[in-house]
């Protein structure tokens, strides 16, 4: 056993043989996963969507979240005259991915826009 990251155990076993077909395996390089009977690398990503197939769109969604550079809680922007921000609504960000936010309130010039949590975005059908 030896400390891992955040002070946590993590427990290290040298591999004598390869595990089972389709195993991902954490090493000392990043991820990989037993092909062919061979170790492929794999992303972060590309491992996650191995070991939690279903959480899959949601770590999609939520990294064009990330990528669009809304908050997650409200913030205040101020907006050109004649906007056509309404309150209660969900608008597209500008990038074109999946992401989108939401309206809570406006007042003159101002609005306050916070990210669309995935739950709200399959609810709008914008992600599966």
């Amino acid at each position: 056993m030896r400390g891992g990251v955040f002070g946590r155990l993590c427990r290290v076993v040298p591999l004598e043989s390869l595990p089972a077909e389709g195993t991902v395996v954490d090493t000392r390089r990043g991820h990989a996963v037993v092909r062919g009977g061979a170790l492929v690398s794999l992303s972060e990503a590309e491992a996650e969507d191995l070991v939690d197939p279903a959480g899959a769109a949601e770590r999609r969604y939520r990294a064009a979240v990330v990528a669009a550079g809304w908050p997650d809680k409200l913030k205040r922007i101020v907006a050109p005259a004649g906007h056509d921000w309404q309150a209660d609504g969900a608008y597209p960000t500008d990038d074109a991915s999946l992401a989108h936010v939401y309206c809570a309130k406006t007042a003159g010039r101002h609005i306050w826009v916070r990210n669309v949590t995935y739950r709200e975005a399959v609810a709008l059908g914008v992600t599966a």
